[in-house]
């Protein structure tokens, strides 16, 4: 447990260092004035910190707020001779957790640093949510919010509530929030309720719409790639989970700052987002996860090859080799870190080719499935070399959306059922 002590009286300090003393694993450091604490916090996490309030020039406040804009989760605990009700709501207004006069009580001490230490442990310890209803991880907080839309009141109370009301810095939470009020309104139109779960961990937003049943799944993946292209989502048993990343304010937190210019602000404003560069997830995967990359170069030509045999004549045993390559190449897609939407994209159309009834399959169409099905597979085959080989793109995400699209432009090819074309007449997004 590392513990920062800050006070501008070196006989204060030593007394917190010798009530801590009753506490195992502890390691302490001291800072003598709110300027030298902040300081210290921006180079080094800290998991409690012991604020005095009085201090010369920046005051424990000040030093509070600065040091909670950059790291929310340190534990400030305040300590002052000021017993006044002013002081006390400042600070904890300013995020601290707790408020303790001096001079200090023993035993009301060491109660309260106990729970505390209890907080930081659970803190550490793995998020799991067997509860969960998103389609994406049980890695969440155990809370959740659940919105039951019986009504065009109920739904717009959602869009107030994520547009008006919370506050959330998330790319793309406006498109979110619009395809899932539409989504709802044609529910609504036939007389279908349903239920919207938001759910959170620290990196993301989940929110679910459950059951999405009175919508063919086609025109869902459709109008999302028309109006929300940047969408990260999953479509299973009549969920329909999407992911948003939560952005990161960048913030200046000198000072002594000068007056920046409009130019400046908007810079500092934008948030930062999960996009990565293909060194970057290289540095950050598995070794043993590189192993399986790399020998999915021989799985893409059992596909290739299986695709021309498959374009000669449509057989079940071509078909049933390239759908066994595809499993292979999801399955290693699924172990890798933030590929939810280029796995998803892979295994729709994989599901949709084990179904496939071939009797209904005119030359015509698997000649041209064929070739559209190679020229897929060479650009991902492309992409693993660019993105594994030769760590050569900006953003490790770029084919995610274009692969989706060529799936179900694939799919498509052997569809001949006409979708529901009132679903997409209906389908209304302002």
């Amino acid at each position: 447990m590392k513990i920062l002590i800050v006070d501008d009286i070196t006989d204060n300090r030593t007394t917190i260092e010798l009530l801590l003393e009753e506490f195992d694993d502890m390691q302490t450091s001291q800072a003598n004035s709110g300027q030298e604490a902040i300081d210290i916090c921006k180079n080094e996490h800290f998991d409690i910190i012991f604020m005095d309030i009085m201090m010369p020039n920046i005051d424990g406040i000040t030093a509070t707020k600065v040091i909670k804009s950059f790291d929310s989760k340190v534990m400030i605990l305040a300590i002052s001779a000021l017993d006044d009700e002013e002081s006390k709501n400042k600070m904890l207004e300013s995020g601290a957790e707790d408020y303790m006069t001096k001079p200090i009580e023993d035993e009301l001490f060491y109660q309260r640093v106990k729970n505390y230490i209890q907080i930081v442990q659970a803190r550490k310890i793995k998020l799991s949510n067997l509860d969960a209803v998103n389609e994406f991880t049980q890695e969440v907080y155990s809370r959740s919010l659940k919105f039951n839309i019986t009504s065009m009141q109920s739904l717009s109370q959602f869009w107030d509530y994520y547009l008006n009301e919370a506050s959330y810095s998330i790319e793309n939470l406006e498109e979110c929030i619009r395809m899932i009020y539409a989504y709802g309104q044609l529910s609504l139109k036939k007389e279908v309720n349903f239920s919207i779960v938001s759910e959170e961990n620290e990196d993301n937003l989940f929110l679910t719409l459950s059951p999405l049943n009175i919508i063919n799944e086609l025109v869902i993946q459709r109008t999302l790639l028309k109006n929300y292209s940047n969408a990260i989502f999953i479509l299973n048993n009549q969920n329909l989970s999407f992911r948003l990343p939560k952005g990161k304010i960048v913030e200046d937190s000198n000072l002594d700052k000068r007056e920046i210019t409009s130019y400046e602000q908007d810079i500092l404003s934008k948030t930062h987002f999960d996009k990565m560069t293909a060194i970057q997830y290289v540095d950050n995967t598995a070794i043993s996860l590189m192993d399986k990359i790399e020998e999915l170069e021989s799985i893409e030509d059992i596909i290739q090859s299986a695709a021309i045999s498959f374009e000669s004549e449509a057989t079940q045993e071509s078909l049933i080799k390239m759908t066994e390559g595809l499993d292979t190449y999801v399955d290693v897609i699924d172990q890798l870190m933030s590929f939810e939407h280029f796995a998803f994209g892979l295994n729709t159309l994989n599901e949709y080719l084990k179904i496939l009834d071939l009797e209904s399959v005119e030359e015509k169409d698997h000649r041209k499935f064929s070739t559209l099905f190679m020229h897929l597979i060479d650009d991902i085959a492309q992409w693993r070399n660019i993105i594994f080989i030769l760590k050569d793109a900006n953003d490790v995400h770029y084919l995610d959306s274009s692969l989706l699209s060529s799936c179900l432009q694939l799919q498509s090819i052997f569809d001949k059922k006409e979708v529901v074309q009132d679903d997409e007449d209906d389908f209304e997004l302002f």
